[in-house]
């Protein structure tokens, strides 16, 4: 006897998920498990358990592509015995139909704005409709959408997302391409989603965005985000990332050294130290520029920890250039960076116009030069902790 369709699906009810990039995705994935949670679809640990395999993906970094490429080789078997399996993120975005063109085990690539389609992944006749969900949104916030400190994996610390989207377009960046125009989440609904976190038992938040410090809702601009959360929540510590150098609000540095719930710690992505690079990544602020931001922050913040970004071998970049850059990251001080060598984006501004001219086993020297120099002045920032007492989580 013939099993009826809707019981066969009844039982096409398990998924998993696996993530890949920036904490943005980490995020992106707490929203795909809160939505098929409110369908009942249960996770698992295993995409051999599951009927519905989902790879959460960046775009960023030419290394996420290829971890990609070699996870789905061995997500063959997932189709075989008849389950799903889906592309989402970044960079099922920015190579679209590419990746069916590979003919790789792929059934649905699905973008950042889209997530909200996820249910009827487990439809089959919906599947076998409709293959790619890649509009992005002017609008699309998630900001219904609180993911629960489950879903975060964390037990004292949470990521929030206020933000989607970004209008700098830096030439080295694929984001207003992979997640759209820039849109600020309601002051209400973040403020909202924290004080569940916190009565549930989070201690800790960073706000998340492409750009935090423009973030505006109606009337309010990111410091009058953070008063709020301080004033309407008992979260204990609140950090954010990532901001751009161009434009922090100056009520933003009050802030952190009146309020010590306002965590002493910011990111600031330096990328390059030389005027013509910057200009060339589209960066709208200068070497000078920046070297005078680092300096008003430590005037004004106590014990001030700045992390930073920073991009060696962008096209063009001359040994002059590199030193500059290796100048103004001595200048600056910094605590910590994440430090890597240019690999080109399809779809960027700079792989339109830039030749990536600089040879590989340069791109590494410089690296290897600006990772050592950092970890010397990691070392001695650390070693200044020896000794002393401080408050931990």
């Amino acid at each position: 006897m013939s099993v009826p369709q809707d019981t066969r699906e009844q039982k096409r009810r398990t998924y998993y998920i696996e993530t890949y990039g920036c904490q943005m995705n980490e995020y992106d994935s707490q929203i795909a498990a809160t939505l098929l949670d409110r369908e009942q679809v249960q996770r698992v640990n295993s995409p051999d358990e599951a009927d519905l395999v989902l790879l959460n993906t960046c775009a960023v970094r030419e290394n996420a592509h290829t971890k990609i490429y070699h996870r789905l080789q061995h997500l063959k078997k997932v189709r075989q015995r008849g389950g799903k399996v889906a592309i989402l993120g970044c960079m099922a975005q920015n190579l679209r139909e590419e990746l069916f063109e590979k003919e790789l085990p792929v059934d649905v690539i699905m973008g950042p704005d889209a997530l909200r389609n996820l249910p009827r992944l487990l439809n089959q006749s919906e599947v076998a409709a409709e293959k790619s969900f890649l509009k992005l949104s002017r609008q699309e916030t998630y900001d219904d959408i609180f993911p629960a400190p489950r879903a975060q994996g964390n037990p004292i610390s949470a990521f929030v997302t206020i933000q989607r989207g970004c209008d700098n377009f830096c030439s080295f960046c694929v984001v207003p391409y992979t997640r759209g125009r820039e849109r600020s989440r309601p002051l209400k609904s973040v403020v909202s989603e924290i004080q569940q976190l916190t009565q549930r038992g989070i201690r800790t938040v960073t706000l998340l965005g492409q750009n935090v410090n423009s973030y505006r809702f109606e009337k309010y601009d990111f410091a009058d985000l953070i008063r709020a959360i301080l004033d309407e929540t008992t979260l204990e510590r609140l950090y954010f990332t990532s901001p751009h150098p161009k434009d922090y609000p100056e009520k933003l540095l009050h802030l952190m050294a009146e309020n010590p719930r306002f965590c002493n710690y910011v990111h600031m992505p330096l990328q390059a130290g030389s005027n013509s690079v910057l200009r060339n990544m589209k960066r709208n602020y200068t070497r000078e520029s920046f070297v005078a931001l680092v300096r008003r922050f430590r005037e004004a913040v106590p014990d001030l920890a700045i992390s930073t970004d920073v991009i060696v071998g962008f096209p063009g970049e001359s040994e002059a250039d590199f030193q500059e850059t290796l100048e103004v990251m001595d200048q600056a001080d910094f605590d910590s960076a994440f430090m890597f060598a240019y690999s080109q984006r399809k779809g960027t501004i700079a792989a339109r116009l830039y030749e990536d001219n600089i040879p590989q086993p340069e791109k590494m020297r410089r690296l290897e030069e600006v990772i050592r120099q950092q970890n010397e002045r990691s070392l001695r920032k650390n070693q200044a902790y020896i000794g002393r007492v401080v408050s931990v989580m």
